[in-house]
């Protein structure tokens, strides 16, 4: 008990190493003492750059040829750390001894210049409770009622998914045991891996895996992988709640959005359907992207037409030439960790990145579009942001890495070939509309698309809804749903080849805000719909009756979708017969031995290969019976008559040309073709595995 308390205490000391120190001091040298960030802001900021930054300190570390080992990680990550510690303390001191002499001729302390220093005002946007907030970091200034909503609601989120993956913890997953293969080649290999040729694995997804195993010895057979996902996924759900918040200036809908992505649809995918999975890279896709958008909105906010600059008394030293003030300056920060987290994306998921690159380029235009006759004092104002060293330095910084540090696998012809083009499958021709209902939920698609018509109509009628109709942020979500519908339902019309319920999945993040903007925008008895208060004209009761049935119609079928996911039954004793067979094998068989498994019937059998580790194609398997049968990609045909008809002319040309002496199968199905032949011994027997040697 002892031993397994302490690993516990030591797993979860190395999680918080690597993956919040690094971003947190970060940070520190970034914004030193600035208040630019909420406490937490910086919270969930952080783990998105120490994962970032934790990626590049190896991708440095394989250019030096420095070997991947418990030290070595240690001190990389240590050094970055006390690195940025050190350089933020060198940069307050300074920052101090040059506020020092204006404080004595002004008379003003620091702490009154920092309060005068307000960043901006924005015009035309109602807080919660229909009055202007008296300044940004009011945002994060919650009422006692509004504070215990968000804590019910992240307990709700917590507890539906900590249920759910209670049962479905044991790793048995497809996707987790071939990504989980990686994670263990580079903590047993020391380096990075190459994967042996195939694009469609991203290095992102995995060193954080291999270095948290390295540095606490956790077992890759454990739920420190489930755990870990787990995290990114509530911390991809705050993400898109800091965002909100900051884009609509609206507490209320910041709120709805917690409800309508963490409580509602808790379990379904991409949420814990997709942690117990292990699709690694769409959990931290989704955590990436709404951060990046973070940080590009925070960057570029003073873009909104609606924006005031009230420039700062400015200390001696402070360049009176800035028209911004202290602004600009954190624009071109939050610029800066934009680009750096882009970069960390397309590290970690080529999909997303994918989808990501659309939505920027149908926002930059419509962005443009919207703010026509204001485009020359946008670009007037961007100019000093974009073209600033700070920002050119982190983006060559960036292609450096990339094209001459490390290089993704998937940045060739081929992994181009797979995801460019016209879409011949019908998984990859586009999703109906019911499809997407489905996939996201009937309350969220319906009041979705309410909530998209609300941010049209901004642009058409301004003065009965919102004055600040050109904001950027606006026009990022209006983009970031368009984009994706365009992607899921018409792939052809922008030639993307990639299976179209892998896209539609991404649709539950905007369609859950704009869920929440059309929500407030309906039901806000002091808002105004076409000039008129909804109040004026709409008797109370009525009102506050239509206003119970939304939230039950949007609450009841989020919820039965959560326990109709629940498992009846896990899989644990399965798996356990399936690790001590692979168990056994691996440590009687040589190097030599060439294994053949079952896919269909065995349970976790993609968790075998972390037995063997011969190599990532190691041990041969029979797919799914479909895949056999699909004209448009011929596949090869032994694995599936060497176990389904080993005795055939075509079974036995198979065994000599592939070398398969050893085959694993359940004996529920596949023994007795075997039991039959004299050239099959029966060498290890269980309930759900057999193991027959070919002499």
């Amino acid at each position: 008990m002892p031993d397994s308390i302490l690993s516990q205490i030591l797993f979860y000391i190395s999680a918080a190493f690597v993956l919040f120190l690094p971003g947190y001091f970060l940070l520190g040298v970034v914004f030193k003492k600035n208040n630019a960030l909420e406490p937490l802001e910086k919270f969930i900021v952080s783990f998105g750059l120490s994962i970032v930054s934790v990626d590049f300190i190896f991708f440095l570390y394989s250019r030096l040829n420095i070997p991947i080992t418990q030290t070595s990680a240690i001190v990389g990550i240590g050094v970055f750390v006390l690195i940025c510690f050190i350089l933020a303390g060198v940069s307050r001191r300074g920052l101090r001894q040059a506020a020092e002499p204006s404080e004595s001729l002004s008379g003003d302390s620091d702490k009154e210049r920092r309060s005068s220093g307000t960043l901006i005002r924005m015009s035309g946007i109602r807080s919660a409770g229909s009055r202007r907030d008296s300044g940004v970091n009011n945002l994060f200034h919650f009422s006692k009622n509004q504070f215990i909503l968000i804590l019910l609601l992240l307990f709700l989120t917590v507890f539906i998914k900590t249920a759910y993956l209670s049962g479905t913890i044991a790793p048995t997953a497809t996707d987790m045991g071939h990504h989980m293969y990686w994670a263990k080649w580079l903590a047993q290999n020391h380096q990075l891996p190459t994967y042996e040729g195939m694009p469609d694995f991203i290095i992102g997804e995995h060193i954080i895996f291999g270095v948290i195993s390295l540095i606490s010895g956790a077992d890759f057979f454990s739920a420190f992988p489930a755990i870990v996902l787990y995290l990114i996924n509530i911390l991809s759900i705050l993400t898109v709640f800091i965002l909100v918040l900051r884009i609509f200036k609206n507490k209320t809908v910041a709120i709805l959005s917690l409800f309508f992505l963490g409580a509602l649809y808790a379990v379904s995918s991409p949420q814990a359907k997709f942690v117990s999975g292990g699709v690694i890279g769409n959990v931290m896709g989704n955590y990436f992207m709404p951060l990046a958008f973070y940080f590009y909105y925070r960057a570029l906010e003073f873009l909104n037409v609606g924006v005031q600059f009230i420039e700062p008394e400015k200390p001696k030293g402070l360049d009176k030439s800035n028209p911004y003030g202290k602004s600009l300056c954190d624009s071109r920060k939050f610029l800066s960790l934009a680009i750096f987290t882009t970069f960390g994306l397309f590290y970690t998921h080529h999909l997303t990145s994918f989808i990501f690159l659309f939505v920027l380029l149908f926002f930059v235009p419509f962005f443009i579009l919207i703010n026509f006759k204001n485009i020359k004092e946008i670009l007037n104002r961007a100019r000093p942001v974009v073209f600033s060293p700070a920002v050119i330095g982190t983006f060559v910084l960036g292609l450096v890495f990339f094209f001459f540090i490390f290089t993704p696998t998937y940045v060739n012809p081929e992994a181009v070939d797979t995801a460019v083009g016209t879409a011949v499958k019908s998984t990859r021709t586009g999703l109906t509309l019911e499809n997407i209902k489905l996939t996201v939920g009937e309350p969220r698609f319906v009041l979705g698309l309410i909530g998209l018509l609300f941010l049209v109509l901004t642009y058409l009628y301004p003065r009965e809804f919102d004055k600040d109709r050109k904001n950027l942020g606006y026009a990022l979500i209006v983009s970031w749903l368009v984009t994706l519908f365009i992607m899921s339902m018409k792939p052809n019309w922008l030639f993307v080849d990639i299976p179209s319920a892998r896209i539609g999945n991404y649709l539950s993040y905007p369609l859950a805000i704009l869920s929440a903007y059309a929500l407030y925008c309906t039901f806000n008895s002091n808002s105004k719909l076409f000039g008129e208060k909804i109040s004026s004209r709409v008797p109370q009761a009525l009102f506050s009756g239509a206003l119970l049935l939304f939230v039950i119609f949007s609450f009841a079928p989020g919820l039965d979708d959560s326990a109709g996911a629940f498992k009846t039954q896990n899989a644990g004793e399965e798996t356990v017969q399936t690790f001590s067979a692979s168990k056994y094998l691996a440590e009687k068989s040589s190097v030599s031995n060439m294994l053949l498994k079952d896919h269909n019937y065995i349970t976790a059998d993609s968790w075998i290969k972390l037995f063997f580790m011969r190599e990532y194609k190691y041990p041969l398997s029979r797919g799914y019976f479909k895949r056999y049968e699909d004209p448009l990609n011929p596949r090869e045909m032994c694995t599936l008559w060497m176990i389904g008809s080993p005795a055939s002319a075509d079974s036995q040309k198979c065994f000599s040309e592939t070398g398969v002496n050893f085959v694993m199968v359940n004996p529920r199905y596949d023994s007795a073709q075997f039991q039959k032949l004299d050239e099959f011994d029966e060498v290890y027997v269980n309930d759900e595995i057999n193991i027959f040697y070919r002499k």
